[in-house]
């Protein structure tokens, strides 16, 4: 009797089964990580956002490509660091990863956080709005100046996405304590907001000077 030297591959996950199935997404991701096509999708998503608000402010301008650079470069820096940042809290709060499978989940819950920038640029480009103008958050909504502004900024529905994502991904992926992983998720956004205060605080302050 032959047996068989076949083993079973284990599924990759995928970024489109993270709108119906993110749990499941994040228990293969920790068999089998997925790297190259959700790294190269928030890029190229990142490059397609940058080009949308680009040709609208800086058409045929050498500043333009300077921030299409910057922005190419901070994606970049946005995964290495998020994935970082992951990896020490899925081991801080117990579990047995590496950073392999971290800057996985960081790609992952990027792309979430990329198409909401999408969405603005695109929405900025083609219609007659300003500069600034969120429609994924409340940063619009209420009538009110700075630094409230910025604060209600912080309420974006792909933001919080994406903050749940990390949430579920640390505990499934990670192998991180449901505990640890909401208590380091809401450390995050509590920075996100106080980030955003202090960065309207300075809106208000140079719109006082000039």
């Amino acid at each position: 009797m032959e047996e068989s030297m076949e083993t079973k591959q284990e599924p990759m996950p995928s970024l489109i089964g993270l709108i119906s199935s993110p749990a499941l997404q994040f228990e293969r991701m920790k068999k089998q990580p997925a790297i190259a096509l959700p790294m190269f999708a928030v890029f190229f998503l990142s490059v397609v956002s940058a080009i949308l608000y680009i040709s609208k402010i800086y058409p045929d301008s050498y500043f333009g490509m300077i921030i299409f650079l910057w922005e190419f470069l901070k994606t970049g820096i946005f995964l290495f660091v998020a994935a970082l940042i992951l990896w020490l809290i899925a081991t801080i709060g117990g579990g047995k990863t590496n950073f392999v499978t971290m800057f996985s989940l960081a790609s992952f819950v990027g792309f979430v956080k990329i198409i909401g920038d999408l969405i603005n640029n695109a929405v900025f480009r083609f219609a007659n709005v300003k500069e600034g103008t969120s429609f994924t958050s409340l940063h619009d909504v209420f009538s009110v100046g700075e630094p409230y502004k910025s604060i209600w900024g912080v309420f974006d529905i792909f933001t919080l996405w994406a903050l749940v994502l990390a949430a579920v991904g640390l505990q499934k992926a990670g192998g991180a304590s449901k505990r640890a992983s909401w208590i380091a998720v809401t450390v995050l956004f509590i920075l996100k907001f106080l980030f955003a205060w202090f960065f309207g605080l300075f809106a208000a302050l140079f719109e006082g000077i000039f």
